[in-house]
Formats: structure tokens, C-alpha cells, sequence
């Protein structure tokens, strides 16, 4: 089995995507993607050729969608009131049950990780 992982990296920018398979994968190399490949290939072999093989495809990332302008939601214990509280998840554009920040997101290159969340 060849090393890999399942999010993108500037070290594993190569990508098999085998949807009845593992799904998206990523490599160091393209010679380890292609090894990968032909074995998912070949898993379309059982009792005849399953027409899903077209579906495998393979790549290099060249970009990735990042975070951008985070705001994290506005905790009570930062307000002397409820009334405080709420007026600032309403300015900061969150609702009572929305998550821990909010951001845009933008195609960046694969070296850029993005803003931390």
C-alpha cells in the first residue's frame, strides 16, 4: 500500500479519485498515484467490466479553496449582558445556533494554507 492521504498538501499534490473506491486521495509522486490507479482499475474487473471505471480519474492540485476574512462568533463571557451578547452575533452576521466563525473562501495556490480558524 502506498502512502497517501486524504486532504491536499504542497508534498502530496497528486490526486486519484476512485468514487467506489476510497474517493480522493492524495501522493507524494505521480508514480505512486499511478500504482494506486491501476490497482483501483482493476477492482472494476470482478464478474465483468463495470462501466464506473470512466470515473476514475487522476491529477495534480494546482490550487485549493482557503479561508479568508475569519471572524470568530462573539462568546457571552466577552459581554455584561445577554442583550450584548446578541447584538453582536447579530452585527457579526451570526444567528443563535450558527458555528464558531464565520469566512469567505477563495482558490488559492496549494502553497498558501489559508487563515487559521
Amino acid at each position: 500500500m502506498t502512502d497517501f492521504k486524504y486532504h491536499p498538501t504542497p508534498e502530496y499534490r497528486f490526486f486519484l479519485h476512485d468514487p467506489e473506491g476510497d474517493g480522493m486521495r492524495y501522493y507524494r509522486t505521480a508514480e505512486e498515484r499511478n500504482a494506486d490507479a491501476a490497482d483501483a482499475i482493476q477492482c472494476y474487473l470482478d464478474d465483468c467490466w463495470a462501466e464506473e471505471v470512466v470515473n476514475v480519474v487522476a491529477g495534480e492540485i494546482t490550487h485549493h479553496a482557503v479561508a479568508r476574512n475569519v471572524e470568530l462568533r462573539p462568546k457571552r463571557e466577552d459581554f455584561e449582558s445577554d442583550d450584548e451578547h446578541e447584538q453582536a452575533l447579530s452585527e457579526g452576521g451570526f444567528s443563535g445556533h450558527d458555528g464558531d466563525y464565520s469566512c469567505n473562501y477563495v482558490l488559492a495556490p496549494i502553497t498558501d494554507p489559508g487563515e487559521p480558524i
